[in-house]
């Protein structure tokens, strides 16, 4: 996980180890009147160590937002969730107000911030999360320093770069230190008695700034091999049936001119730059430091080294990398929400130059900024439905070989395995077209920190009039941010027909 230096980890740690309220005691929750029926409630105290906030008009910039996720729905990278059971939010105003005059709180609408060199300060709130079903809950949290964040929009509604992050963390101490955070499991034990059901004494700890931000980025050019693929506009669109030319780990430069790949640039195009800068998009780019994609290694096996281990599930030859790229099929009624039953993902490749210098890249853990990144496009889907375990998942691959007769997936066991190990349930390899639809991109870093095109940037609301390509109602249109894949039908239906998408991927 992307965190703080180790060495401001350290100096954060003991004050946080030291404020940490007591263990979590069970007690019983009434539900409030407006509540339809028994609900649980998870609630405690957050600690924050970290900058001193900023001030403007009098008032704190920011407020902690504390979040409750159901494990089945765990946010990227580590699960399929797109929003949080339920959200919390304590004004900056109310944690820091008991600093007093170490805030400065001039009314003069000049924003205040601390210098670089200021001494961390410590400061306490209680939170809450309600109403919640029975399940087991996973809390994450952390504070918006520059007062951005909006849980409505995809552009607005994660952390970004100076953002102090944390959560009700087992490991505090290694987490500060560097290490990938242990989220503590929480449960609310069903059925949910009449009373209702309460655990508090939840410790939250924020003390991990982000240095990065949101992996921000567009479709700069697609690398398209000569057959199963267009690109028309807004829209790259690949055959159900796709089939690679070649793929041979003794030809990796062949293999690479199979896959449809992404050229995805950090930020926007310049020709957007001024508009997606200033309200109401108001994205980071435009000024210093420019817009970068960050590469860095995956610890996939979470054994707190990076090695020959941390590879991606279909190769042993290639590690993984950030950004994850991940492909999710979007709704048939709303062109900004992922379909959720089932949910349907492509699995990008990310790629650090060409294939053959990812795969010998060695164990340095990289954290190299770049302009851009290289995404190649697999031809298999994962479909499974993400709270419903027992049900298992399907990797529709769309050949069992490539053109040359090389097999796809060589050790169809392992492969098996290692999926089951990563989504928590039994995954089956079948070989069949892939599920026709729009998908989205997404670009996701070690820190959950993402980034989706399309998003609301550059897709008009149904109230929004659209007079031109570039306007959505009162505000700038950018087209870059309205881009998707596309699966299409097949080049050849009679294959479809013979090896039709599996059941598990349909709607």
């Amino acid at each position: 996980m992307l965190g703080s230096k180790p060495r401001t980890g350290l100096l954060l740690l003991g004050a946080l180890l030291a404020a940490l309220p007591g263990c979590e005691d069970a007690d019983v929750f009434i539900p409030l009147p407006d509540q339809s029926g028994p609900a649980g409630v998870l609630d405690g105290t957050v600690t924050y160590s970290g900058p001193r906030p900023c001030t403007k008009d009098g008032r704190v910039v920011g407020a902690a937002i504390v979040l409750g996720f159901d494990t089945r729905l765990l946010p990227p990278p580590e699960g399929l969730g797109t929003s949080a059971a339920s959200l919390d939010v304590i004004p900056g105003d109310e944690l820091f107000g008991g600093l007093g005059a170490a805030l400065d709180l001039t009314n003069d609408g000049a924003l205040r911030c601390p210098a670089p060199d200021d001494p961390p300060v410590t400061v306490s709130a209680t939170w809450r999360l309600s109403p919640l079903p029975a399940g087991t809950y996973q809390v994450r949290a952390f504070y918006d320093h520059d007062g951005d964040f909006d849980p409505i929009f995809s552009i607005a509604n994660l952390p970004t770069r100076g953002d102090v992050a944390g959560g009700a963390i087992e490991n505090a101490a290694e987490a500060l230190g560097g290490a990938a955070p242990r989220y503590r499991e929480i449960a609310l034990a069903a059925p949910i008695p009449a009373t209702g059901a309460r655990v508090g004494g939840i410790a939250v700890t924020l003390g991990l700034p982000l240095p990065l931000e949101r992996p921000i980025f567009h479709v700069a050019e697609v690398l398209a091999p000569p057959d199963g693929v267009e690109e028309g506009p807004g829209e790259v669109v690949m055959a159900s049936d796709f089939q690679l030319e070649t793929f041979s780990p003794t030809n990796p430069d062949g293999t690479e001119a199979s896959l449809l790949r992404l050229r995805l640039a950090a930020g926007v195009p310049e020709e957007e730059i001024a508009s997606a800068a200033k309200p109401p998009i108001s994205l980071p780019v435009g000024g210093e430091p420019a817009p970068t994609l960050t590469y860095a290694r995956q610890d996939v096996n979470g054994d707190g080294a990076i090695d020959g281990d941390d590879h991606v599930p279909d190769s042993a030859l290639l590690p993984a990398l950030f950004p994850i790229a991940v492909f999710a099929k979007q709704s048939a009624d709303d062109p900004l929400v992922s379909q959720a039953a089932p949910a349907v993902l492509l699995q990008g490749l990310t790629i650090y130059d060409d294939l053959l210098t990812t795969a010998t890249l060695g164990a340095e853990p990289l954290n190299e900024p770049r302009d851009s990144a290289l995404v190649g496009v697999r031809p298999a889907a994962l479909c499974m439905r993400p709270t419903e375990p027992e049900r298992g998942g399907v990797l529709v691959v769309s050949h069992a070989k490539d053109k040359e007769g090389n097999d796809i997936i060589a050790e169809q066991d392992r492969v098996e395995e290692a999926l089951a190990r990563q989504f928590g349930r039994p995954i089956e390899i079948v070989y069949g077209c892939l599920p026709e639809g729009r998908y989205a991109l997404n670009l996701i870093y070690g820190t959950g920190q993402a980034w989706t095109v399309p998003n609301e940037a550059g897709v008009c609301a149904p109230s929004e009039a659209a007079p031109s390509p570039d306007v959505c109602g009162a505000r700038p249109r950018l087209a870059s941010q309205d881009m998707v894949l596309r699966i299409g039908p097949p080049d050849d239906p009679a294959y479809c027909a013979e090896h039709p998408t599996p059941a598990l991927c349909l709607p």
